[in-house]
């Protein structure tokens, strides 16, 4: 299973590699950034080959968690591609779909019309969480034996994290966040603080459709009750908060959560259908 998060990972560099080389009139750089794709994707290859080889424990434990510390580089990544040659027009149209749908903006007015600092600190306090799922989650299975689920967990979180990626480059779309922040009465406060701390310094302008924290979440929860049904049960509760607080907060649309959930079931189906059938 490690082998085909390898695979992901390879053919999501080679993907960033040839947009790169095809919308290259807008990067000054593209021969430097394609260069470093490629050779990350044989990186990629070339520790698989090296584990293959009975080389020292720390080369494997290296190869197993390769994506997890990989993934935030790339997603920073991704705002300097989607500026150099992304369509930003689906913004607008989903601004539009939201205010069809609702009379308005809920990631704008959900906040004015629940202005409760309670209410306001555990959802900020769900959103961060998601930070500590993968690691978290993984961890347990990855040190307590469980390797099949670890593994499993790494494919298709990575899987999920490289559909985003694309979408995000090929077609950015501006955050709710980009207009004034909630604001009083919830800044001040430890978990609305640092959400909007780590928003600010750690995301990346055009990727919020689909909501990589639905989808990614989404994933891990529906593996949670797959193999640790007791976890599951705990983790429903962040769960409904940080998809609520994805709105709430202002860093997605409405219509950001239903894509999430979209791609979640999709991949996560897609691999079922695929175990029934191999």
């Amino acid at each position: 299973m490690s082998s085909s998060t390898d695979r992901i990972v390879a053919l999501y560099l080679i993907t960033t590699a040839a947009l790169i080389l095809i919308f290259r009139e807008t990067l000054s750089s593209f021969r430097l950034l394609a260069a470093l794709h490629l050779v990350g994707a044989a990186a990629t290859a070339s520790l698989g080959y090296i584990r293959r080889t009975r080389m020292p424990g720390s080369v494997g434990f290296v190869h197993d968690w390769y994506p997890v510390l990989l993934l935030p580089v790339l997603y920073k990544e991704v705002e300097f591609l989607a500026e150099a040659f992304g369509n930003w027009g689906l913004t607008g149209r989903l601004q539009r779909i939201e205010s069809t749908l609702f009379g308005g903006q809920p990631s704008l007015f959900l906040s004015e019309k629940l202005p409760f600092v309670v209410l306001s600190e555990f959802l900020h306090f769900c959103y961060v969480s998601y930070l500590l799922w993968l690691p978290v989650i993984g961890g347990y299975w990855y040190f307590t034996g469980k390797r099949v689920q670890f593994h499993k967990l790494l494919f298709l979180v990575s899987s999920t994290y490289a559909v985003n990626y694309l979408v995000y480059i090929l077609f950015p779309v501006d955050s709710p966040y980009l207009q004034p922040a909630p604001g009083r009465p919830f800044e001040g406060h430890l978990f609305y603080d640092l959400v909007h701390f780590l928003s600010a310094h750690g995301g990346a302008r055009g990727g919020a459709f689909p909501s990589s924290h639905v989808s990614i979440s989404t994933v891990i929860l529906l593996l949670t009750f797959q193999y640790e049904k007791r976890w599951a049960v705990w983790l429903l509760p962040l769960y409904g908060g940080l998809v609520f607080a994805t709105v709430f907060g202002r860093f997605h649309y409405v219509v950001d959560v239903l894509a999430g959930w979209t791609l979640a079931f999709m991949i996560v189906g897609s691999y079922r259908l695929y175990e029934r059938l191999r």
